[in-house]
């Protein structure tokens, strides 16, 4: 355990939980039933319990976010150096759980929030970053964290540029979506999660 960097598991931990703050003070203005889940035409369809939605949706994510970076640093070495493509991982559940919790808080209280242009766009933005930090991460980083891994060096440089340049394609094209029909957001997705699957299934026959 003393690998694990506990400032960085404490501060998103608490950003993680600070929705909790706005279910509180908006509380008494929120239904007893609030909806959590929307499909591609922004319409709800899916609802849950107040106490759940303000309360229960950070915590889980809280949850999740604890074992990500305990998972994250578990066996990372201190004599080499982090690199920011993990740092921008352990940021983007905090982040995420701000910004649904906004909009579950807001949409009760009569806000047009577009949850499928607010969704795009952190995911987006979080493509980006990670296309552009991923190609970075030594080798030796690589297979402390990641397994199986290519057992030539030049197998796995040349997979993580093809994945830096699927991250970082895809997220403008998630961004670029948001200008038009729901119905390009879908096909970017579907063509996202091809492209990673072809791939992963590259890396596990080259490894």
């Amino acid at each position: 355990m003393k690998n694990i960097n506990w400032k960085i598991v404490i501060m998103t931990s608490l950003v993680c939980l600070l929705p909790i703050v706005l279910g509180i003070i908006f509380y008494q203005k929120l239904p007893e039933q609030m909806p959590v889940h929307f499909n591609i035409n922004n319409e709800a369809d899916n609802y849950a319990s107040k106490n759940f939605a303000l309360f229960g949706i950070p915590l889980i994510l809280t949850g999740v976010q604890i074992f990500c970076c305990i998972i994250t640093d578990w066996k990372e070495n201190k004599k080499t150096k982090r690199p920011r493509f993990i740092t921008i991982i352990k940021w983007f559940v905090p982040i995420l759980s701000i910004v649904v919790s906004t909009i579950l808080i807001e949409i009760p209280l009569g806000s047009t929030v577009d949850v499928r242009k607010s969704v795009c766009l952190v995911i987006g933005i979080f493509f980006i970053l990670t296309g552009n930090y991923l190609p970075k991460m030594s080798y030796e980083m690589a297979k402390e964290k990641f397994h199986p891994m290519p057992k030539d060096e030049k197998i796995y440089r040349k997979i993580v540029r093809m994945l830096g340049y699927t991250f970082v394609v895809s997220g403008i094209a998630l961004l670029i979506s948001i200008l038009f029909a729901p119905i390009f957001t879908v096909a970017v997705i579907i063509v996202l999660v091809v492209a990673i699957l072809i791939e992963g299934l590259y890396g596990w026959i080259k490894k």
